[in-house]
């Protein structure tokens, strides 16, 4: 099993520090007295999603990433690379993506140089390919896995979770937000299926109509506000978002804001993708916001490029400033607004 343990990082330019748990995941970031808190990292991100393979038997048509079966893999030594790196400047966590990343010919070797390096893996899986020797590296690398629903698909997530639960995994549920998945997703919280007794917690994901082949955007206000109040009452499972979803966070659930973190990305997290190109989020994958890692360092680009520039000054300056949810979300996403849960968009 993972033997992790507390690391303590101080901030002496920025004057905060960071205290991580590797074996539970907790963390704070506190500010020193009579300062501020940081607006970015400017030592280096702290966690970084890579993507280490496009391939993904699915095909699924509201894939952002139109992952697919042909798609490749990062090479071992380019992710070396990227690990040796990422412990020189204090990176935390490396969120391992695709694709599937379980299903890269060499899965077992990227959990196991994570972890040589001092850094917390985890991953995000279909749940395709989870033989019983990824299981057990998962359990002894990992500090968590998600498992992605799937409404449409017949998978038997009882008999998958429990298979998952007998090596010991801290596993969490992924679900997109959705036009087509809001009311099932709402009546989870108020009604919990029998799977929630096999899982930490519930991570709901704010959908990016990027690359779809249908925009399954969701429009209805009346809807959103009754999801979110019943995440604000559920008490079966814990519940987690990504920051696409703060802006509804914000306006209807009743939350401690110490709880509440807006965008990341580009401040405290950045995206590489299996092409060694480092953005600022995943979701601009398909732009020219990126540096190359084959030609510049993680801190390179972390500092001085300029699509990270820009982000961070979108962000700090959003077009919100007069909204009184702005001091939690920022503006929400500034990538792609028309994500936002607003009230009057």
């Amino acid at each position: 099993m993972m033997d992790g343990k507390i690391i303590i990082q101080k901030h002496i330019n920025q004057k905060y520090t960071i205290i991580f748990d590797q074996n539970t995941g907790f963390f704070v970031r506190k500010e020193d007295k009579d300062t501020e808190e940081p607006f970015w990292s400017e030592d280096g991100p702290e966690l970084l999603d890579v993507s280490i393979t496009n391939y993904c038997e699915r095909e699924c048509l509201f894939c952002y990433r139109h992952s697919n079966r042909q798609e490749g893999n990062m090479s071992l030594t380019d992710f070396q690379n990227i690990i040796e790196q990422s412990e020189s400047i204090g990176v935390l966590q490396i969120a391992l993506g695709g694709g599937n990343p379980n299903q890269h010919p060499q899965f077992i070797d990227f959990l196991k140089l994570v972890r040589t390096h001092n850094i917390i893996p985890s991953y995000t899986t279909n749940g395709d390919g989870l033989s019983h020797e990824i299981l057990t590296a998962t359990s002894d690398y990992c500090g968590a896995m998600a498992l992605s629903y799937y409404p449409s698909t017949n998978n038997d997530y009882i008999k998958l979770l429990k298979r998952i639960n007998e090596y010991h995994i801290k596993t969490n549920i992924h679900l997109i937000l959705k036009s087509d998945t809001i009311d099932f997703a709402t009546n989870w919280l108020i009604t919990p299926p029998e799977f929630f007794k096999y899982i930490n917690a519930i991570i709901f994901l704010n959908y990016k109509p990027i690359n779809a082949n249908v925009n399954y955007s969701i429009h209805d206000k009346s809807k959103l506000e009754r999801f979110f109040n019943a995440a604000s009452e559920c008490k079966h499972v814990k519940i987690g978002f990504d920051s696409c979803c703060v802006s509804g966070i914000a306006q209807w659930m009743n939350t401690y804001p110490f709880f509440v973190e807006s965008c990341e990305a580009s401040r405290f997290s950045a995206f590489i993708s299996e092409k060694m190109r480092m953005y600022p989020c995943s979701f601009m994958v398909n732009t020219s916001a990126f540096g190359d890692l084959k030609k510049q360092s993680i801190i390179e680009i972390w500092k001085n490029n300029i699509a990270f520039g820009k982000h961070r000054d979108a962000i700090l300056n959003n077009p919100c400033k007069m909204c009184k949810s702005n001091c939690l979300c920022n503006g929400g996403c500034l990538f792609l607004p028309e994500i936002n849960f607003c009230r009057d968009k």
